[in-house]
């Protein structure tokens, strides 16, 4: 593992989401979350996309609404997206600045970087975030022993360990962000069902349409996933996955979230997007704006 000198710190992350300028502020969250995507993927290896990388990308999407841009009618959107995007950078940001920080000033995802990294204040009452970053350090401890990932039970390990943890972190995520999503879409049913159609998730592929089923990524050649992922195993993972209506098998056809509002909906979705871009390396690259 090449262990980083330096990491994003809590402060630096609490001065972008304190800036006053919700265009501005966009920006400086996406750059964020790529500098803290690079930083946690010399941690966890780049094999497999991290929460954040997917965060960036996310962050850049919800750019263009917080700028006005693609909206039928702005109900209030913009400034929901706005809030919404703020607030997500402040409440996960620094679990991530302060789990890399530990790992870098251990010198290696130790029991005692782990334990130092769940007992700072920033993790109280999340456990669902607790279960995340245990197991981001669990895969990180695997890339030490192991940087290629040449072992096949290795690289199947890492591979759900990572995707367990992104999923893990975006149902803490899309929680929180329940309530930007209904006041953006404040009047729900039918009017939601509407604004549903204006929602899209930008890719490396170009834009997906959230109520459409998740597609075949084009770095997979035909697959749905890759194929580390293509079977679940590990049983915490399929046990989040079909909480949400999803298939650890190969089925996406439930993946489709005509109610963008509904939170059931929205993270059936993620699951399949996450699993189906987890190893889309150009996660790493800047988004389009």
């Amino acid at each position: 593992m090449r262990m980083l000198d330096v990491t994003t710190t809590v402060d630096e992350i609490c001065a972008v989401a304190a800036l006053t300028d919700p265009v501005e502020r966009n920006a400086a969250i996406t750059a964020t979350y790529r500098r803290l995507a690079t930083e946690v993927a010399a941690i966890l290896g780049p094999a497999d996309v991290n929460w954040l990388a997917f965060g960036a990308w996310a962050s850049a999407t919800a750019g263009r609404a917080i700028r006005g841009e693609g909206l039928p009618v702005d109900w209030g959107t913009s400034r929901a997206v706005a809030a919404g995007n703020q607030a997500i950078i402040a409440d996960i940001g620094p679990r991530f600045a302060v789990w890399a920080d530990q790992v870098v000033r251990a010198g290696s995802p130790s029991a005692d970087a782990l334990h130092r990294t769940l007992q700072h204040p920033v993790f109280d009452g999340a456990p669902m975030l607790v279960d995340a970053f245990t197991g981001f350090h669990e895969a990180a401890a695997i890339v030490v022993a192991d940087p290629t990932l040449r072992d096949p039970q290795n690289d199947k390990r890492h591979a759900e360990l990572v995707l367990r943890s992104n999923i893990e972190v975006a149902a803490h995520e899309q929680l929180l962000a329940d309530g930007f999503i209904d006041a953006a879409m404040p009047l729900g049913g039918l009017a939601g069902l509407v604004t549903t159609r204006f929602v899209s998730v930008v890719t490396p592929d170009g834009e997906v349409d959230v109520c459409r089923d998740v597609p075949r990524p084009s770095y997979l050649h035909g697959s749905l996933y890759p194929s580390v992922v293509a079977r679940l195993e590990d049983p915490t993972l399929v046990g989040l996955v079909t909480s949400f209506g999803q298939d650890p098998g190969m089925d996406t056809s439930a993946s489709d979230a005509p109610s963008w509002e509904d939170y059931d909906e929205r993270m059936g979705f993620i699951v399949c997007f996450f699993r189906g871009y987890l190893r889309e390396h150009r996660y790493y690259d800047e988004p389009p704006r």
